[in-house]
């Protein structure tokens, strides 16, 4: 019965994303985004370009990949409601598997490089993974740093899913990762024995830009506005 009970409440969570953002709430009106199909691997993904796009400047990419609630449209939302002024183009794959299909890091690989050649994305790309989206966060991190201008792990996952080699790029070593977590996630004992792996992993394999906030209050959260907080101070100015 316990386990029965246990059961019932994962899909509850999951039914839920498992998730409040934190910053303006899902009630705040944001602009749809641009649901896409990818012409390489006919994978669909949510854009979302940045207030003044235009073609004659290029733009910084942040792919936002989401947990096991799938919920892809209110991640993207949620990011593009953070993202305020911010020059962000918002790239939001609908991938599936939590890292367990290869085939989901190269979607979103080339759903980067389409993004990179239509819409005057930059060459490398910002990511950030919550919860379940970390497994493949850290894919991207662990196999192609040299792609990547930063990444966040957002209350992410990390079992070591899916990372099949260990990149040797000189980028990796400066490589900006900075990891969000809550105090008050309900995962939070878990998710610290992973992040500890995580960044042990990583250090391990010549990573050395690597540093980790615990937000104090907040829960099982993807921390949109954190994140673009972080990814702001990559920017050039």
């Amino acid at each position: 019965m316990k386990l029965i009970t246990y059961i019932a409440l994962l899909l509850m969570l999951w039914g839920r994303c498992g998730w409040c953002e934190s910053g303006p709430g899902p009630g705040t009106p944001v602009a749809q985004p641009e649901l896409k199909t990818a012409r390489a691997v006919a994978t669909q993904y949510y854009l979302a370009l940045p207030d003044g796009w235009t073609p004659q400047a290029t733009w910084p990419i942040l792919v936002t990949l989401e947990g096991s609630g799938h919920n892809f449209l209110r991640n993207c939302q949620a990011f593009m409601r953070a993202r305020k002024a911010q020059p962000f183009i918002i790239v939001t794959p609908c991938v599936s598997s939590n890292g367990n299909d290869p085939a989901d890091m190269q979607a979103v690989l080339a759903i980067a490089r389409e993004v990179q050649q239509d819409e005057h994305g930059q060459p490398k790309f910002f990511v950030t993974g919550f919860s379940a989206g970390g497994h493949l966060a850290w894919q991207l991190i662990l196999m192609h740093p040299e792609l990547l201008a930063g990444a966040v792990p957002a209350a992410a996952n990390f079992l070591g899913r899916g990372v099949t080699t260990f990149s040797t790029a000189p980028e990796r070593a400066q490589l900006p990762i900075h990891a969000l977590q809550g105090d008050k996630d309900p995962y939070l004992t878990a998710l610290n024995r992973q992040w500890d792996n995580a960044e042990q992993t990583a250090r391990a394999h010549g990573y050395q830009n690597i540093s980790r906030t615990i937000i104090a209050g907040a829960g099982h959260s993807p921390f949109a506005s954190e994140g673009i907080a972080f990814f702001a101070t990559l920017l050039p100015h």
